[in-house]
């Protein structure tokens, strides 16, 4: 069985460290994924650099069984209905192909790019995706703020 808990120390934030590189900042927030057979970490989602606008998002999986078990419903939730922001941001060099594909496949849209962002030839890409086109959060969530 999966089991879901905030980030909290240090060993959690330097596996997601390893794999999705987010700065630690003073609101850094995460949501990792257990097996709970094997204490191994399958999955985790990071939110940082918080606005009135959305969190920027860092996601790592290492066993995707974690998402069907629900990592990015409880992510997303958290954004959208329990901090009442209306987008989620990625923030992804243009040569992680890797990443900006599974990106887009979750739901994630460019939305800009900036050029040489990241590097001389390497632009950053900037994702988005927002609550009323999330397919990971109850329709009847959607447009309702949080309370």
């Amino acid at each position: 069985m999966i089991q879901f808990k905030a980030i909290d120390n240090k060993f959690e934030w330097q596996w997601i460290l390893l794999r999705a590189k987010p700065l630690t900042i003073e609101d850094s927030e995460g949501i990792v994924a257990y097996d709970d057979k094997t204490n191994k970490i399958l999955g985790a989602v990071v939110m940082d650099s918080w606005t009135k606008a959305g969190p920027q998002c860092h996601i790592a999986i290492d066993n995707p069984m974690c998402i069907k078990a629900g990592l990015l419903h409880r992510a997303f939730y958290y954004i959208h209905i329990f901090r009442n922001r209306p987008y989620a941001f990625g923030l992804v060099p243009s040569n992680n192909t890797k990443a900006l594909k599974f990106d887009q496949k979750i739901g994630f849209e460019e939305v800009a790019r900036v050029p040489d962002g990241y590097d001389k030839g390497i632009d950053y890409v900037i994702l988005r995706i927002n609550r009323e086109n999330n397919r990971w959060i109850a329709k009847d969530l959607k447009n309702k703020e949080a309370a």
